[in-house]
């Protein structure tokens, strides 16, 4: 069984993956709004949804009061709320990045598919090779068994030969005879399923690697079209007279909506970009705590500076 080549393959495997990882977003710096949340609560309402995102109007309002949640706990109030006449008006707008965003996750699932395809593929061949080692054990001592009975028989043959022998002795010679000939009978048995099972291991192997090249192709080609770093807008603040609008451009998940929006959100509070990188008003998107997003110290001190 060729299990060498699978090994090597899955190393490159391990390897490869870490290219896909590194990625970066720019957020859009904007003027400062007019806003004055530390009077009264920056309200908005929801614009636009585009339906080719994969979100519903539920959800996005889940995590725009997730946001509200954020900011407002800075002050210990309302800063930011919710109403049908919200002065701003928040927009998913569906742009040429989200259409490489989503092409880009459904490659992301094909390689995923693939993994599993190869997990399970591997669990099999697993329990071929075990399945495999314990037949040829068994064909092993049936074979050793075998033979002792053989050597047996053959020295009570050669201890007998040229004599008359009793009925007890024959009858032992007829019971050894018996036992060899129902060994035989189960040893081919024995090595013909261990046969069968060495070409289900050696065909397993072959499948893992062909699924193995496959997914190495997957990745290579993956990072030949997406693993180039882009900048590009995912939100803007946007405002024009007393017009006020938050469009949002592009996310990959809730997370990262979510850290989008509390971006935008802030600069709809008149909020300019901060130094640290892990703060949400920082200029770019790559060291927030998406899974857990939080204010850093410089973000709060901006919005308290904003309301003195």
């Amino acid at each position: 069984m060729n299990a060498k080549l699978y090994s090597t393959l899955l190393l490159v495997i391990l390897i490869g993956g870490w290219v896909v990882l590194d990625e970066g977003f720019t957020f859009t710096n904007t003027e400062n709004s007019k806003s004055v949340p530390c009077q009264q609560p920056l309200t908005y309402q929801l614009g636009d949804i585009d339906s080719r995102f994969d979100i519903s109007e539920h959800e996005l309002i889940e995590v725009l009061e997730e946001v509200e949640a954020l900011w407002s706990s800075a002050l210990g109030r309302d800063v930011v709320d919710f109403s049908e006449s919200g002065t701003v008006l928040v927009h998913l707008i569906y742009s040429e990045e989200q259409q490489r965003t989503d092409a880009e996750r459904q490659f992301s699932n094909r390689i995923k598919a693939k993994e599993q395809e190869e997990e399970v593929a591997r669990r099999e061949f697993d329990r071929l090779s075990k399945r495999y080692e314990q037949k040829k054990q068994d064909v092993q001592q049936t074979l050793e068994t075998y033979n002792e009975t053989a050597s047996t028989y053959n020295e009570l043959a050669q201890k007998w030969k040229g004599k008359e022998a009793t009925s007890e002795i024959i009858a032992k010679f007829k019971k050894l005879e018996q036992q060899i000939k129902n060994l035989e009978a189960d040893l081919k048995h024995k090595k013909k399923n261990l046969q069968q099972l060495h070409q289900q291991a050696n065909n397993k192997t072959e499948q893992l690697n062909r699924l193995v090249n496959e997914y190495n192709q997957l990745i290579d080609e993956y990072n030949e079209r997406y693993s180039e770093p882009r900048r590009f807008d995912q939100g803007r603040f946007v405002k024009q007279g007393t017009q006020e609008e938050i469009n949002i451009y592009q996310f990959r998940n809730r997370a990262q909506l979510k850290t989008v929006l509390a971006h935008e959100v802030g600069h709809a509070l008149g909020l300019k970009h901060v130094s640290n990188p892990k703060s949400i008003m920082h200029k770019m998107m790559a060291e927030q705590n998406m899974g857990n997003l939080q204010l850093t110290d410089e973000d709060i001190t901006a919005l308290q500076q904003q309301c003195n």
